[in-house]
């Protein structure tokens, strides 16, 4: 593994960790988008989905499960 591949392996440990034990799940969904200099639109886009659901994510009207945590980590990094 090269060193690249483990700081990614690394910092997407990292971020899936902190949305899964994540007091409101949505507030570290946007910390971590905007940390990554990435709109909700940008977001929605990777998603393959509208940037009205990544609001409902970070606003908490809807919880991520697994699936979707995983995707926002891919998309982001």
């Amino acid at each position: 593994m090269s060193f690249l591949e483990a700081v990614k392996n690394s910092l997407s440990r990292k971020i899936a960790g902190e949305l899964v034990f994540a007091d409101s799940p949505g507030a570290a969904m946007r910390h971590w988008r905007e940390s990554f200099g990435v709109s909700q639109a940008g977001l929605a886009t990777r998603l393959g989905t509208s940037p009205s659901v990544v609001s409902d994510y970070e606003l908490g009207r809807r919880a991520p499960g697994s699936k979707l945590i995983r995707r926002f980590v891919e998309a982001l990094i």
